[in-house]
This record gives structure tokens, C-alpha cells and sequence, in this order.
């Protein structure tokens, strides 16, 4: 045997003990020297393309501002995202492209609820860390999973927070409702069902429901005016909530017209036009964002401007969903210079778990534990004011 080949033989050796007592270590997926990649898969088409679209530029504002900065740690965020439509089958191959093909380190944002939960057990399953700020489905925290993250309240607190304001503060007798049939509308109605029933020991007097992408509600809303109702929450996203208000108001309806998270956009308006005035909703970030005068709120809007919409915003935005996107950017970020150079997964959720009453100014602060990952149950209850801009009105602890 000459001198190269024992030589070679003996690093070969060395590296086999190496990896056998356990110092041979995988890189992690979507972590390289100068690089992290993370991956979201969202609508930016489709009916409920405001949410995705708003989402996106709330990520890729803070992947501007970290990177201009020179990255995190000496690494820069390669951000990858897709679009699902709002789709659940276009949802598992954006999920499965990101984890298998792209191999990202982590998925932020994510799509509305019926896109989400269907991959939510992929997401588990392989371990990667998911710092949602879309969903506001209850199930997405179930069963509890150590490795997704939500930025701001759930369904349940969103609810709860209007529910009580229209049963306590504007004493509604005989609530009704009208909702989505989709995931969200129906988690709306099941919380609105079982509060009545158990804190106020009331009924609706109407129960009315309809299909994503309906445009007439003439049956559903005669149905309810029917009933005499003297208020109606509106569990629907606001393109579709401010039609029916239009509608309920053009039918002489003079219920108090109240609204679910998803309705507390421009978007209300645009669609229920002057009848909007006087609607009252919850909105599940501190700020009213295309309007508030807060520093912070400001310097979001100005850095949205500057780096994609110098001609000026589109309708409805900035959204609530920018704030929380941009949010969950900030609190990866915090996490990411928690841990270091030396990323690993568990680590990144290790520190995800330590944020105690983080807070950048445009979401309410948020908590994590190692066994309750949802941010916060805060909310802020909003009204259409006679200019038909949004206006704060209250916070609620959304309990």
C-alpha cells in the first residue's frame, strides 16, 4: 500500500468515525452561509386576492428592509412565494414545491383558512417552522403543533369581540346573521351560535348562509328582514359583505349592521357605497392602516409607496393583512438574531417561543409559550363613520 493511498484510507476512516459518533451534520434545508429561504404560497389571484396581495408586499417590505441592511447575521432572505388562488389543491402543490423542491427554511403568512388547513399536517409533519398571518381558523391550532405560529387573533377572540360589543354595548335583542359557507364564515357562525346560546342565553332569530362569489342575497336578506332582527352580523369578507349591505339597506333592513374581521377594509365601502355608514366591525390590528397617524403605521406606508407603488396604493390598501405580514417578517427576524449563525429549526421555534410582548407599533404586541402559540386575543372594534372612513371606536380583549 504506497503513502496516498493509506493516506486516503485513513481519512476515509476518520470521516466514517466522524459520522458515527454523531458529528456529521446535515445542513439545514433552506440555510446556506450567505442565504435563508422562506417560502409562501398565498392568493394573488381570485376573489380574495387582496388578502394574498396585501400579505406579499408586507413580506417583501421587511425582506427589503433586512436586506438593505446586509441580512441577518451575514444572511440575506431569498424569498419565494406562490400563488394558490385560494385554492386547497393549488395550496398542496405550492406547500410541496416549497418544502420539496425549493427546500425552504420556513413558510410565513400563508393563504386564507380553507387553503391553509388542508396542509397543515404536511406542515407538522416535516417540522417546518410556519409563522402564519392570514388564517384566523381556530383549527389551525388544532391539535397544537409545535411549529406554527399565528401573529394576530383568532376566530374565536374576532367573535367574541363583536358579539359582545353588539350584545353589551349596543344592546341587540334579537341578533341575526348572514355568513360565508366557506371555512371561515362557518367558524364565524359556530362561535356566534354558541356565545348566544351560553353567555346570553339568546337565539338568533335568522340563520341565513351563502356561497364564495355570490352576488344577489335578495332571498337571504328578505328571510332575515322577516324575522324583525334588530341587529345582523355580516360574517364575510368585505367585498362580498359591503354588496350585502347595500342590499339589506336597499331592501329597508334597519338592523344595526355589524361585521366579522373580514369585513374591516375599504373594500366595504366601495361595494355597499353610502349604506356602509354607521356599520360596525372588529378589526384585529391597533391602527386603522390607510389612515393612522402613528409613526410606525406611517413609515410602513411610506416604505409600501417608495418601493412598489409610487403612483399610488391600490383599493383597500395597505390592509390589516399588510401589518400582520409585515409583523410576522419582524418577529422571524427577532428569532432568526435570537439564535444566531447557527440555525437550525428547533432552535428558530425555540426562540419564536421566548417573544414576550413583541411589538413594532402595527399589530397589538404579541406572547408565544412552549404551548400556546397564538400572539394575542386583542382586537379593535371599528365603525364606517359619515365620511364612510373607518374609525376606532374601542379595544376588546376579545375573551
Amino acid at each position: 500500500m504506497g503513502p496516498v493511498t493509506r493516506k486516503l484510507r485513513a481519512l476515509v476512516l476518520a470521516t466514517v468515525a466522524t459520522a458515527l459518533s454523531g458529528g456529521l451534520v446535515r445542513a439545514e434545508p433552506g440555510i446556506t452561509d450567505n442565504e435563508i429561504r422562506i417560502g409562501m404560497w398565498t392568493p394573488l389571484s381570485g376573489p380574495v386576492a387582496l388578502l394574498g396581495q396585501s400579505a406579499r408586499d408586507g413580506v417583501r417590505v421587511w425582506v427589503k428592509d433586512v436586506n438593505d441592511r446586509g441580512g441577518i447575521h451575514g444572511r440575506k432572505i431569498n424569498f419565494i412565494s406562490y400563488d394558490d388562488a385560494g385554492s386547497p389543491q393549488e395550496a398542496q402543490t405550492a406547500i410541496r414545491r416549497l418544502i420539496d423542491q425549493d427546500q425552504v427554511f420556513m413558510l410565513i403568512s400563508g393563504s386564507v383558512s380553507g387553503s391553509t388547513l388542508p396542509v397543515r399536517q404536511i406542515i407538522t409533519r416535516e417540522k417546518v417552522p410556519f409563522v402564519s398571518s392570514i388564517s384566523s381558523n381556530i383549527n389551525l391550532m388544532k391539535p397544537f403543533s409545535r411549529y406554527i405560529f399565528r401573529i394576530y387573533a383568532n376566530e374565536d377572540s374576532q367573535a367574541l369581540g363583536i358579539i359582545n360589543w353588539m350584545m353589551d354595548h349596543e344592546k341587540i335583542q334579537r341578533p341575526a346573521i348572514i355568513y360565508n359557507s366557506n371555512d371561515y364564515g362557518v367558524g364565524g357562525f359556530q362561535i356566534y351560535d354558541e356565545v348566544l346560546k351560553k353567555k346570553y342565553k339568546v337565539s338568533s332569530v335568522a340563520t341565513e348562509r351563502y356561497n364564495p362569489g355570490d352576488q344577489d342575497f335578495t332571498a337571504q336578506l328578505l328571510r332575515i328582514k322577516g324575522a324583525n332582527p334588530d341587529g345582523l352580523l355580516v360574517y364575510a369578507f368585505a367585498q362580498e359583505a359591503g354588496i350585502i349591505v347595500r342590499q339589506a339597506k336597499e331592501l329597508g333592513l334597519t338592523a344595526k349592521l355589524f361585521g366579522g374581521g373580514g369585513t374591516s377594509t375599504p373594500l366595504l365601502q366601495r361595494g355597499a357605497g353610502p349604506a356602509a355608514a354607521g356599520f360596525t366591525s372588529v378589526l384585529v390590528v391597533p391602527e386603522i392602516p390607510e389612515r393612522s397617524d402613528k409613526p410606525s403605521v406611517v413609515a410602513y406606508r411610506e416604505k409600501l409607496k417608495a418601493a412598489f407603488y409610487p403612483d399610488g396604493f391600490p383599493p383597500g390598501r395597505p390592509s390589516e393583512y399588510d401589518m400582520a405580514a409585515y409583523t410576522a417578517g419582524k418577529i422571524t427576524e427577532a428569532a432568526l438574531d435570537k439564535v444566531g449563525r447557527d440555525v437550525t429549526r428547533e432552535a428558530f421555534v425555540d426562540a419564536l417561543e421566548s417573544m414576550k410582548n413583541f411589538d413594532v407599533g402595527v399589530t397589538f404586541p404579541i406572547s408565544y409559550s412552549n404551548d400556546n402559540h397564538e400572539g394575542t386575543t386583542q382586537v379593535e372594534i371599528v365603525r364606517v363613520a359619515p365620511d364612510l372612513k373607518w374609525e376606532a371606536v374601542a379595544q376588546s380583549s376579545g375573551r
